[in-house]
């Protein structure tokens, strides 16, 4: 009789431990599912739409470099002895030189032989950054991000159904702090089966 009850208790030991095993299963995976969305939502843009960005800024410091420079002055027979030289800015007593730099580079940048070295260079350091990891365009971002999350919605449910099934059970089981809500709310006949 005391051989049964010992062999129950341990029995119920073993199902217990191995409804926690099983919940902490599904808690590492719930771990690499949300680590798998992270790798997603930062993965690097293709190597295509990268250069598109370096294409619209440099254009755009081409235009702001020719827009800083004082053309109208050309017009004033007086002023336009001066040339095309930005002033220098004083503020507070002290002087400041006009943002000359990024006049240079914007001039630089007009210039089809330079940009496009410029370019080979920019596109070369990306390529290299690039090595090994899978870059993403919006469209497959977007789609894999939506199937990464019902996967995690799916193992959040599992997790759910697994801490109730312990719970009926009389085993203790918490619920994690950043558990989903659509998780913690859904009702019992939409949970899986644990």
């Amino acid at each position: 009789m005391i051989g049964n009850l010992l062999s129950a208790l341990r029995g119920q030991r073993e199902a217990a431990v191995g409804a926690l095993d099983a919940l902490e299963s599904v808690r590492a995976q719930i771990d690499d599912a949300r680590t798998e969305i992270r790798r997603i939502a930062s993965a690097p843009q293709p190597l295509e739409d990268a250069m598109a960005a370096f294409d619209r800024w440099a254009d755009q410091q081409v235009v702001d470099a020719i827009d800083g420079l004082p053309t109208g002055r050309l017009l004033d027979p007086i002023e336009a002895r001066r040339g095309l030289t930005r002033e220098a800015v004083r503020v507070d007593g002290m002087t400041l030189l006009a943002p000359e730099i990024d006049a240079v580079r914007g001039v630089l940048l007009a210039s089809p032989t330079v940009r496009a070295e410029i370019r080979a260079v920019v596109e070369g350091q990306l390529r290299d950054r690039l090595q090994g990891k899978e870059a993403m365009n919006p469209d497959t971002r977007a789609k894999k991000l939506t199937r990464a999350q019902a996967d995690l919605l799916a193992l959040e449910l599992a997790e759910e159904a697994a801490i109730r099934a312990m719970e009926r059970a009389g085993l203790p089981a918490l619920r994690r702090p950043d558990a989903d809500p659509r998780a913690l709310l859904a009702s019992d006949t939409s949970l899986p089966e644990a």
